[in-house]
């Protein structure tokens, strides 16, 4: 059995193909990442790979996440590797999924209520699960939410300070993603640490290429993270503001923005592209910054202040930690923001 796992994320969209064994272990048989995908860079989009242990790698536009599973399902079918199941990455579920989901019509009708939560997560991921159940009908699809990690979050921690009958009816309160990733590397973490899960306090920063967050980590669970109601909040991120004043967003309003301008400006116009004018990538960001560019400059600064301000909060929430823990692109790459 051959079971296809796609990671859909806000400017990128990676795989891996597991073939199973009998004795209900996984070896990876292919893997690779399309980068750059509807977003802004000084690099072209494109899509790199292994498939039984041959490399490859295309520069290709990629305008659309459905676009690019589309590339990825087209390698797949040329090598030749049957696909059996699917395993997507949801990130907001909502009040609606609390746990891994097979996938079929009402499925795909309670997803369809969750876009609004996750703007420009949900929708690239709602469109692959599309792409993915037109070329290959005969396989079982599922759908995995980052949001059921940090449902274990205390009160405290997950509640905003707004009229509780308000909060309630539309379930306004702090969700946190990243809940894949943050569920491999603790377990990692404490493996290396030679502690067992339930004893380590971590602090994990997930630093990607579209979105970034922290997450504080102990007794086995998550007990605060960066991010909210949404994927908005929190750290500096590649178009996204994270947090900001409340009354920005009414004063915009009183200026005459639709609810849709501003969802974009926060969402897909703000962040290091924001700052900088320039990209989105901080790498190149970096990069620019070192060359004179100001502007740049002033991106890397503010991004590293915001993420040092969690970092110290999320030290002091947890009495100490035995880890500070970095994942995604930046996270591993970036040597310098470390």
């Amino acid at each position: 059995m051959n079971i296809l796992v796609i990671n859909c994320g806000s400017s990128s969209l990676g795989f891996k193909v597991y073939r199973s064994k009998d004795n209900h272990t996984g070896e990876a048989i292919a893997w690779g990442k399309a980068r750059n995908v509807a977003t802004r860079t000084q690099a072209e989009s494109s899509i790199d790979w292994v498939v039984e242990k041959t490399e490859g790698k295309k520069t290709i536009p990629l305008d659309s996440h459905r676009a690019a599973a589309t590339e990825v399902l087209s390698l797949l079918a040329k090598h030749p590797i049957q696909i059996d199941a699917v395993g997507h990455r949801f990130v907001h579920g909502g009040e609606l999924f609390k746990s891994t989901t097979l996938i079929n019509e009402e499925t795909m009708k309670k997803l369809l209520e969750c876009l609004p939560l996750a703007p420009i997560h949900n929708p690239n991921s709602y469109s692959v699960i599309e792409a993915c159940m037109e070329r290959l009908p005969a396989a079982r699809q599922f759908a995995v939410f980052d949001t059921a990690f940090h449902s274990s979050m205390p009160p405290e921690a997950r509640e905003y300070a707004i009229p509780r009958n308000l909060a309630q009816a539309y379930g306004l309160r702090k969700y946190g993603f990243h809940g894949l990733s943050y569920q491999y590397v603790s377990r990692k973490a404490a493996e290396l640490l030679h502690k067992s899960l339930n004893e380590v306090k971590l602090i994990l920063c997930h630093l990607g290429t579209g979105g970034s967050s922290v997450c504080a980590f102990s007794n086995g669970h998550s007990i605060a993270t960066s991010m909210g109601f949404s994927p908005l909040a929190g750290l500096v991120m590649s178009t996204r503001c994270g947090d900001i004043d409340a009354e920005v967003v009414l004063e915009l309003a009183r200026r005459g923005l639709s609810t849709g301008e501003i969802e974009e400006i926060l969402n897909d116009r703000s962040g290091l592209i924001g700052l900088s004018g320039y990209s989105s990538n901080l790498a190149e960001i970096i990069e620019a910054a070192e060359a004179g560019n100001n502007d740049c400059r002033l991106a890397y600064e503010v991004y590293a202040d915001r993420l040092k301000f969690y970092l110290g909060a999320y030290t002091w929430h947890l009495n100490g930690a035995d880890a500070v823990v970095f994942t995604d692109d930046i996270g591993v790459k970036s040597w310098k923001l470390r």
